[in-house]
């Protein structure tokens, strides 16, 4: 018996279930707005975490399928809005991640959720080896980091808050609309 799946399926698979990466993305965007953007992880700590100078929405439909905002601050442009109240969804974005000492920069597209174009806090160290192994801690929390908020995201959609969240994802959709107005 043979138990591959045929390419097609796969297919089928990747492109039925790449609405949860750009729901990500979108969800980040409202999340870190929402709350000043300031996230509390937990045992990880507390950052400020920004959409930065590239924001890419894209449609699912037949539409025109997809708007690239870079520059400045693309999360506050009215494009940015107009996009979202049509339906499009962020596709990739770049972040700033931020905590009382360093800084990480990163891009996400929504179709694999990789960390792409990482820039990591600058550090002063000692040695070669003393260097590397920050470089190592500071990509792991990074890494941690966007893992802990993709689960923060998943228990949500996956729960019966998920219906007050959208509430909460319009109503900010909409003070941004007031606050281009």
């Amino acid at each position: 018996m043979d138990l591959t799946l045929p390419l097609e399926s796969l297919r089928y698979l990747q492109t039925n279930q790449a609405f949860l990466g750009r729901e990500f993305l979108t969800w980040i965007w409202y999340y870190t707005e929402s709350g000043k953007h300031e996230i509390n992880l937990g045992e990880l700590g507390i950052y400020k975490l920004y959409v930065d100078d590239r924001l890419v929405l894209s449609s699912s439909s037949g539409s025109a399928h997809e708007q690239a905002l870079r520059g400045g601050t693309p999360a506050y442009a009215a494009e940015a809005l107009v996009a979202l109240q049509s339906g499009k969804l962020v596709q990739e974005a770049k972040f700033i991640l931020q905590d009382n000492e360093r800084q990480w920069m990163w891009s996400m597209r929504a179709d694999d959720l990789s960390l792409r174009g990482v820039r990591l806090p600058s550090m002063q160290a000692p040695d070669a080896s003393t260097h590397m192994q920050a470089r190592i801690a500071n990509t792991q929390l990074l890494v941690d980091v966007v893992e802990t908020l993709f689960k923060q995201y998943l228990e949500l959609r996956l729960s019966e808050k998920f219906t007050q969240e959208l509430q909460r994802i319009q109503d900010w959709m909409q003070s941004k609309h007031a606050n281009l107005g």
